[in-house]
């Protein structure tokens, strides 16, 4: 008897949920990382790309506490593409862990430079595997799987690492306007990864031909007053938005002028610091997307004298969908 449980636990540790891959599922999270970003793509075929990783703090490091653990928990142990968006600490102090402790296939950055220690440990953890940044260029197609492709609609090609048409602007706001912008196209879907671009790559970005509408965008600069642009909103009309954000955070994100333009068009707004991770899933062959979020999964504590059998209910259906995913 102990050894069928035994036998039951290691099938349970070792089985993957991606081995049930049937050519046609893709899946998008958004991780809550708090303030900062990270995503996870996983395509049809089994490919992956993580874009992102969350900070690292002297007490925490987001890597390893939460983008990690979530990739092991999918059966994921090697990363096609790494996307470091831009290089700044919410947004790539995570991946030094995740290039230590799983099997990087490419790494992709803008090409900018930084001295803090967080940029040298990433910069350490490249070279100790192997890795070569390459720069994401304008345009470029990353990958190209059947129907689902992943190519670049910033930076432009005519402002390079620390290019003097941003020096006007600080370096934060001119790292911010360098992020690398991702579509991800899966059949009929479309999913825009923003990074942290404010108004005036947005506004370059709203006169693009390639410029279309998405059923899913992720907020830029986790929704500050300075990344709303009205042209490029009602160029890419999403269906729904992600703000990736953390509670309480003391930059005012993601501001009420923000929310308030989303909302009045309709928008359905997810947010990480009330949802928790955030995420999509659909078939290439069909039209309708899933999003799931954290908070839905939480099981309801039970109320005898109010909601035993109802609650108690809820409770079997969560843990069945959550078997089911």
């Amino acid at each position: 008897m102990a050894g069928a449980g035994l036998l039951l636990l290691l099938s349970w540790w070792i089985w993957s949920p991606r081995l049930l891959l049937d050519g046609d599922k893709f899946r998008v999270t958004f991780l809550d990382v708090s303030q900062g970003d990270s995503a996870v793509v996983e395509l049809p075929d089994g490919e992956v790309v993580l874009i992102d990783g969350g900070a690292t703090y002297e007490r925490f490091d987001m890597g390893r506490g939460v983008v990690a653990p979530y990739l092991w928990n999918r059966g994921i142990r090697t990363i096609d593409h790494v996307i470091a968006t831009h290089p700044q600490l919410d947004h790539v102090g995570g991946l030094a862990y995740v290039l230590r402790h799983f099997r990087v296939r490419h790494f992709w950055g803008t090409g900018d430079t930084r001295e803090e220690p967080f940029y040298q440990r990433l910069q350490q953890a490249l070279v100790q595997h192997g890795l070569t940044e390459q720069v994401a260029r304008n345009q470029q197609e990353i990958l190209s799987s059947g129907d689902c492709r992943l190519h670049i609609l910033n930076p432009p090609d005519d402002i390079g690492p620390r290019g003097l048409p941003l020096g006007r602007r600080t370096e934060g706001h001119a790292l911010n306007n360098r992020s690398i912008v991702i579509q991800l196209t899966c059949g009929d879907h479309r999913v825009l990864f923003t990074a942290d671009v404010e108004q005036e790559a947005l506004w370059r970005m709203s006169q693009n031909s390639r410029s279309e509408r998405v059923d899913i965008v992720k907020v830029p600069h986790h929704g500050a007053r300075s990344s709303l642009q009205q042209d490029w909103l009602e160029r890419v009309s999403p269906r729904h938005a992600v703000i990736s954000v953390g509670r309480h955070n003391s930059y005012g994100h993601p501001a009420q002028n923000v929310l308030d333009a989303y909302i009045n068009r309709g928008i359905t707004i997810y947010r990480t610091d009330r949802d928790g991770g955030i995420w999509v899933t659909g078939r290439r062959s069909h039209p309708v997307l899933e999003i799931h979020r954290t908070s839905d999964e939480k099981l309801q504590r039970i109320a005898l004298a109010h909601c035993f059998w109802a609650c108690e209910q809820g409770n079997w259906e969560k843990l069945l969908m959550r078997f089911k995913e």
